[in-house]
């Protein structure tokens, strides 16, 4: 997946909303509870979605955070500038944001890809996610959560939490710009009693940890180095969420 830029994302975004006869500076409440057979879009505001409401469309700000509350069910979730938050049991059609960090709470879902570009993306226990992962730049933490499709990243650290499953593949992409700037190497681990069945091939140098209960299947570009415990005794990672 080429990364997201923030200003077709935001005229797009835009458009749609001036098409819809939307209002550009309001936020967008659902109750809990409710049941909205579309969804809205806006421009300058926040979204927050009810627990344990119904919103069969998609929802879409450019300059606001989204909050989907526990058990609410959405289409897909969409913002520009800002953070998207689903809380436990809420499910999502797909999340997608530019500047600005994903979290899914313990047991959230999402039927599609999870799509950040400067960003962290934080997946708890029993989270289940459908489609890809990407990032550009930002952390991605699995804590006991699994992921059906593939995931790439360019920059930051890739943490395949313990018992985290991921069914695709993991790549590690070069940036499309070259930059004189001092980078990090990008850093994954997999934890212990994780696993990837994927291949795992790095497009750019940067360090692989494996645990010695780990499980994965072809590794390109780098050499895996191995570890026993919870973590790499000289990485520095994202804390998991709930822990």
């Amino acid at each position: 997946m080429k990364p997201i830029s923030p200003g077709l994302v935001s005229g797009v975004l835009l458009g749609m909303c001036v098409l819809a006869g939307c209002d550009i500076t309001k936020s967008i409440s659902v109750p809990a509870g409710a049941h909205w057979t579309s969804g809205k879009s806006t421009v300058n505001g926040d979204i927050t979605i009810g627990d344990d409401a119904v919103v069969e469309g998609d929802l879409h700000t450019v300059n606001g955070d989204i909050h989907a509350e526990a058990g609410a069910h959405t289409g897909e979730l969409i913002t520009v500038n800002g953070d998207i938050h689903v809380e436990h049991d809420a499910q999502t059609r797909e999340l997608t944001n530019v500047n600005g960090s994903i979290q899914l709470d313990q047991n959230s879902a999402s039927k599609g890809d999870v799509t950040s570009v400067n960003g962290d993306i934080s997946a708890a226990s029993g989270v289940h996610i459908r489609g890809d992962v990407t990032d550009v730049n930002g952390d991605i933490s699995l804590c006991d959560a699994s992921v059906e499709g593939d995931m790439q990243f360019v920059n930051g650290t890739l943490l395949v939490g313990e018992k985290s499953q991921v069914q695709g593949s993991v790549t590690v992409k070069k940036p499309e710009f070259n930059s004189s700037d001092a980078v990090q190497p990008p850093i994954m681990v997999v934890g212990p009693h994780a696993s990837v069945n994927g291949p795992i091939t790095f497009e750019r140098p940067g360090k692989l940890y494996v645990s010695d209960s780990a499980v994965i299947h072809g590794v390109q570009g780098v050499t895996a180095e191995k570890f026993s415990g919870a973590v790499p005794a000289d990485v520095s990672l994202t804390t998991c969420p709930g822990k």
